[in-house]
């Protein structure tokens, strides 16, 4: 195999080339005008090539040029051993594409195949143009086995000025991962003040690594960081872990303050999965103090899971425990959620199966699905619910008619284990259970069953017309839905919530026959949606480019099962919902939902979004989220070219709901601003950016990145790029919007 066992370079074969070519094979050959020799892997070409065959070493003078499996030299003499690979060359320029880095060098020895050492160094990964910066340095030594370049006595120069000397360090030459110190990083927050990190990085093993990262935090302290990823054949993940020491402005939280986070997961044995996936803060303002971001800082419940997963004889098996911490803001208390452990689940289902009886009519889908669940609370009522579960399912096709009834049955028992407390749950959370949906978690009913069944019909038209998207030939479709559901009623209202809320309204939720999340609930049914969808489509690739539906559901009988805290519905019809999808081009996409009530002519919901990206580097996004009463919220973002070299960056969310009952938290005014620039050097690039967010109820801390990036050396100052990652649809970095020269750049 010759991956496996590649030749030496003394067997292979030699090209050799010239105007005028004399000597002996045996002894010595001489190439004259033009003369090249080449070898697999490299190649040599010079004025004069002198070949000792005896001592297998050659000597090339007047315009060398050497190439070698990406690397490139040019100069006036060079003598060379092509079997080993070793040699000298005099007064060199350089090129190296897997860094896309040139220079020129006193000498340059070749000690090995893959090992070089240049001495009087001159470095820049800029183009021949503008070589804005470079490093100076004595000695440098390119080990491509290690991919990792060694540098004595080194000083950085701007604009030919020298302004940083850098003693002797080490820099990759590839994007692969290598032990040692990463470029320090600096922030700068009005709630932290200064920060500074110099992370270690240690590459332990090529599935195993860990970063250290200790960090001044000029007005808390030092903190330390610890990452450890981890990747075997039967497990894989990652554990993180903060820890502040002693925190100078802990006020009346514990001064020691950290945070931990693991996410893994293994296989046990065939078939058999385990993970594990939870995160700790030592207190409840931490994520809202050390967060750095408005997703961090938002968070108000952490959850730990642990899961195991199988399957059996067709069936998957899960078993899950699950614990949450609360993080208490006293500006916007909240109730803490249920806990469980264990809950057992047992899931099958089957498409197209011949069924006794029907099989002239179709073939049958069904599922069926078994849930066991011991929930467990700090102050309220705790108990064990079991749930069963059974679809079936008859689709019917007749030309482009599509017709599916399906019949379900819900059974449930449950059995309490204590009662809880309303004082109890006001002294620890502030808050009272009284008209939430908790209020029937206090002294509840000891126990229940109920059964409930459900049917549905589910009935779909599709007609089709040529027709065209601009001057695209397209199919239009006209798609007429009826949906009908039926659920009698059972009496519920006296009946604990564990889990259960409505479901989001949408217009998947008019088709499902389902009211609620969870099991507490199963509401009474008797209803049909009316839908119309119309969509174009592209009759040479398929793709949609519009699709636009709108729907309402009509009731038959009022609502009488609702959640505690619900205010049941009287109306015989719903609000209309409508939804389109556009994509205009491959750049341009958009999205519109609304939520109308005709009733009282009032919009209650709707999103609105538009994305636009012609090119990398240049995206821009804008979206409109409203609910009544609860958010109504203006979200853009872009990042573009602005002027020569310059590229701005920007997200803006803002809030222009006004504080509510609902929402006591969300005032109006901005949640999110960040705002910046960058600049690309050709060689190095410059960011800046300034940010601000909504912590929590009462805090809006800012922060500032500056960051100097030379490019193939690494990065100086505060990290801004996974603000704008997360920030930012589609960022790119702009040092990254053109490919890396290939190995064979400079081949000839």
């Amino acid at each position: 195999m010759l991956g496996r066992n590649p030749p030496s370079l003394a067997s292979l074969p030699q090209y050799f080339y010239g105007q005028t070519i004399d000597g002996s094979v045996e002894d010595e050959i001489h190439l004259v005008g033009s003369a090249e020799i080449r070898q697999l892997g490299s190649s040599v070409k010079a004025d004069d090539i002198r070949i000792n065959l005896v001592e297998n070493e050659l000597r090339a003078e007047g315009d060398v040029r050497l190439f070698r499996e990406g690397e490139f030299y040019s100069g006036p003499t060079l003598r060379l051993k092509p079997s080993v690979m070793q040699g000298e060359f005099d007064s060199a320029a350089y090129e190296f594409s897997a860094m896309n880095a040139w220079g020129n060098a006193k000498s340059v020895e070749f000690q090995k195949p893959k090992l070089t050492e240049l001495m009087g160094v001159f470095f820049t990964t800029c183009p021949k143009d503008r070589p804005a910066w470079s490093l100076r340095s004595d000695r440098m030594i390119v080990d491509q086995i290690r991919e990792v370049a060694d540098t004595n006595q080194s000083v950085l120069a701007w604009g030919g000025i020298p302004i940083l000397p850098l003693g002797d360090f080490s820099f990759s030459t590839t994007p692969r991962r290598r032990s040692g110190f990463l470029s320090p990083k600096y922030a700068a927050s009005s709630d932290l003040g200064f920060e500074v990190t110099v992370p270690y990085y240690w590459n332990m093993a090529p599935n195993r690594d860990i970063t250290i990262s200790p960090k001044v935090i000029t007005r808390r302290g030092v903190q330390l960081t610890l990452e450890h990823r981890y990747l075997e054949p039967g497990y894989a993940g990652v554990i993180d872990y903060e820890i502040l020491p002693s925190d100078q402005r802990a006020g009346n939280v514990d001064s020691n303050r950290s945070f931990a986070r693991i996410t893994h997961n293994s296989r046990l044995s065939k078939g058999v999965n385990f993970s594990v996936a939870a995160a700790r803060a030592s207190d409840d303002r931490y994520l809202s103090d050390f967060g750095g971001s408005l997703l961090a800082a938002s968070q108000r419940t952490l959850p730990a899971t642990v899961t195991a997963t199988s399957n059996y004889q067709g069936w998957a098996v899960s078993a899950t425990a699950q614990k949450f911490q609360l993080l208490r803001d006293p500006a916007a208390p909240i109730l803490a959620p249920y806990d469980f452990a264990p809950r057992v689940v047992a899931n099958r289902a089957a498409q197209a199966v011949e069924w006794p009886g029907l099989a002239d009519y179709g073939l049958v889908d069904w599922q069926a699905n078994f849930e066991l669940t011991n929930f467990t609370h700090k102050t309220l009522a705790e108990g064990s619910r079991l749930v069963g579960l059974a679809r079936a399912a008859l689709p019917t096709y007749v030309g482009p008619f599509e017709v599916t009834p399906r019949l379900g049955l819900h059974a449930t028992q449950f059995q309490r284990s204590s009662i809880g407390s309303a004082t109890a749950t006001q002294n620890v959370y502030q808050v009272g259970v009284s008209g939430g949906i908790y209020q029937n978690n206090v002294n509840s009913v000891k126990s229940y069953q109920r059964v409930v069944p459900t049917l549905s019909l589910d009935s779909k038209l599709t007609l089709e017309r040529d027709t065209t998207w601009g001057d695209t030939p397209a199919i239009q479709t006209l798609e007429p839905r009826v949906f009908y559901v039926y659920t009698p009623y059972r009496e519920q209202s006296n009946l604990p919530v564990f889990d259960t809320g409505p479901a989001t309204s949408g217009l998947s939720q008019l088709f499902s026959d389902n009211v609620y999340s969870g099991h507490d609930r199963v509401a009474d049914q008797n209803q049909f949606t009316l839908a119309l969808t119309s969509r174009f489509l592209s009759n040479q690739t398929g793709e949609e480019k519009l699709s636009a539906t709108v729907a309402q559901r009509h009731y038959v009988d009022s609502q009488r099962v609702m959640v505690p805290g619900e205010t049941g519905r009287t109306d015989r019809e719903s609000d209309v919902l409508g939804e389109v999808a556009l994509r205009y081009s491959r750049y341009l996409k958009g999205s519109l939902s609304a939520q109308y009530t005709p009733k009282f002519s009032r919009w209650q919901a709707g999103t609105a979004s538009l994305g636009y990206q012609p090119r990398p580097g240049q995206t821009f996004s804008l979206s409109y989220r409203y609910q009544k009463d609860t958010f109504d919220t203006v979200d853009a973002a872009f990042q573009a070219p602005i002027a020569k070299n310059w590229y701005g960056v920007g997200r803006l969310n803002y809030s222009l709901q006004q504080n509510s009952v609902l929402n006591p938290g969300q005032n109006p005014g901005l949640v999110e601003g960040l705002i910046g620039a960058e600049y690309d050097g050709g060689c190095w690039v410059a960011r800046v950016v300034v940010q601000e967010f909504a912590a929590s109820a009462t805090k809006r801390p800012k922060q500032i990145f500056f960051q100097i990036e030379l490019n193939g050396i690494g990065r100086v100052g505060t990290d801004p790029l996974s603000v704008l990652k997360r920030s930012i649809p589609n960022y790119r970095m702009i040092n990254e919007l053109s490919p890396l020269p290939s190995r064979f750049e400079n081949f000839q």
